[in-house]
């Protein structure tokens, strides 16, 4: 797995309380590479319903840098709160040595209505004060309305309809994407 050094700034900047934009997703040619999608999960410690999700896909020879506006949880930054806390810091990947977690796409159909359509699921995860976290997912509302309140989750990544759409569309057409992951930095404070 490649860190790209311009994630590391912009965690920087959201870790100092930067604020992530609020409009819809961006998407901008990063260079020629061709590897797995990477997803980063950068926590704004200052406003964790407006945090940040950067993926970087590589389509054909193209690596593209999309980013967008993402929540996790309903605005308590201890990751330790299960329903309530935002995702645990960590790798989230197929590959990792961590069995209790993983990086699957899929259309998902049945259970929690508002965690259904196009899923990025991400298994279990233990935090840092050593009690596990399940059932996580980056996910939309559903199939249903938006507005903003709706970046509120019991612990997952949530991002709105729109950019969850056009990151499916590309995530879709990218390099091995079965070989993606998820790395999720920032502050695990109470």
């Amino acid at each position: 797995m490649r860190i790209k050094p311009w994630a590391v700034l912009g965690a920087i900047a959201l870790t100092l309380g930067a604020t992530a934009p609020a409009q819809a997703y961006t998407q901008e040619v990063v260079g020629q590479w061709t590897e797995p999608p990477q997803f980063n999960y950068i926590k704004n410690i200052g406003s964790p319903l407006n945090s940040q999700l950067v993926a970087y896909v590589s389509i054909g020879t193209t690596e593209y840098r999309i980013k967008m506006r993402a929540g996790s949880g309903d605005g308590t930054k201890n990751e330790c709160t299960n329903d309530h806390g935002w995702l645990p810091d960590g790798v989230y990947s197929n590959t990792d040595s961590d069995s209790n977690s993983y990086f699957k796409h899929w259309n998902k159909t049945g259970g929690n209505a508002v965690v259904r359509g196009w899923v990025w699921e991400l298994g279990n995860k233990k935090t840092r004060c050593g009690n596990m976290r399940t059932e996580l997912f980056i996910h939309s509302q559903g199939t249903s309305g938006w507005s903003d309140s709706n970046y509120r989750s019991a612990g997952c990544i949530k991002i709105n309809q729109t950019d969850r759409t056009f990151l499916h569309n590309q995530f879709a057409k990218a390099y091995q994407p079965s070989k993606g992951y998820l790395s999720v930095w920032g502050s695990g404070g109470t």
